[in-house]
């Protein structure tokens, strides 16, 4: 008998399953092989053990704890982890409003296109503030407008991404950047 025959037939033997024959034959191997008689003597400790662990009567309600936890857990879990498909509403009219700034900025430079639109004919408020920021960038070097065009573009990328990213990565860019920031 080999050692994988043996140990498939050390459980059936400790339960007296086994015929007389295939006993003799496993004891027989057992006598002569130290590593089935380590496994047949911790088998046999197993079953001593087992009958003498008490048994625990179950609670009567058992059955209804167990459902509350798999209720909670299943109510945790269902929350979606990124909202990036599902955008709430706030989340599209900031991509909107970024959009448009990001789009208004090209068309405001050309004055053919900027004729065309009502408030940026020069006469109220929002237009003049615009337009004179518009000139000091372009009266600036261009070393100057380089560096103000990568920081405007360089946060409304930021803002974009934070807003279509949804709030569990919006919370973890957070946290980031304020454990690199310097305690005072």
């Amino acid at each position: 008998m080999h050692c994988r025959e043996a140990a498939q037939k050390l459980q059936l033997y400790l339960d007296n399953r086994l015929t007389i024959e295939q006993a003799r034959i496993l004891e027989a191997h057992v006598a002569n092989c130290a590593t089935c008689l380590e496994e047949l003597v911790l088998l046999e400790e197993v079953t001593q053990n087992l009958h003498t662990i008490k048994v625990i009567a179950e609670p009567d309600d058992l059955n209804e704890q167990i459902m509350r936890r798999v209720a909670m857990t299943a109510q945790r879990t269902n929350s979606p982890r990124f909202s990036l498909l599902r955008p709430s509403l706030a989340e599209l009219l900031v991509v909107v409003l970024l959009a448009t700034i990001a789009t208004l900025g090209p068309i405001l430079q050309q004055p053919s296109l900027r004729a065309l639109l009502p408030f940026a004919n020069g006469h109220d408020s929002l237009s003049l503030a615009v337009m004179s920021l518009l000139h000091m960038l372009t009266t600036a070097g261009s070393n100057t407008l380089i560096l103000a065009l990568w920081v405007i573009g360089t946060v409304l990328g930021i803002c974009i991404t934070l807003v279509v990213a949804g709030n569990e990565m919006r919370s973890l860019w957070f946290k980031a950047v304020m454990e690199r920031l310097p305690v005072r």
